[in-house]
């Protein structure tokens, strides 16, 4: 404990720390454009240049602009008005079930993460399959 802290704790000062400071930066309800009509939410942020989600793309025949890419943090600033689909690229089953509440009726797609799918033809297929069943 720095020597503010304390002087604070001695004064009967509480300290507080936001759980979500991004909200005041401007983060909450970010609409989804109506373009849109893949989020892809891993770990990180992926870049779309990415040679595997080019593939992707061109299966689904999607352009770069109908695809969004972002980090599970952000997904739940994110008002989508509009069916799009969810790749989840998290092994992590808490993310996943934490991402899934809302988003009943929507299509989702559920892989490793994107180092692993490209190195692993077996979850390659498994993926290519799930895209099949919509």
């Amino acid at each position: 404990m720095n020597r503010r802290d304390k002087l604070l704790q001695e004064m009967g000062i509480s300290q507080w720390q936001l759980r979500q400071p991004n909200i005041f930066k401007g983060l909450v309800n970010v609409p989804v454009a109506q373009n849109i009509r893949l989020i892809v939410i891993a770990e990180q942020a992926l870049s779309k240049e990415q040679p595997f989600l080019q593939d992707v793309f061109r299966g689904l025949e999607f352009s770069t602009e109908d695809c969004l890419c972002i980090d599970f943090d952000f997904l739940p600033y994110l008002q989508v008005e509009h069916e799009v689909i969810y790749w989840l690229l998290t092994e992590d089953q808490q993310k996943i079930d934490r991402t899934l509440v809302d988003k009943q009726g929507s299509h989702c797609w559920k892989t490793c993460e994107l180092e692993k799918l490209t190195q692993s033809p077996h979850a390659k297929r498994q993926f290519w399959q799930q895209i099949q069943g919509i």
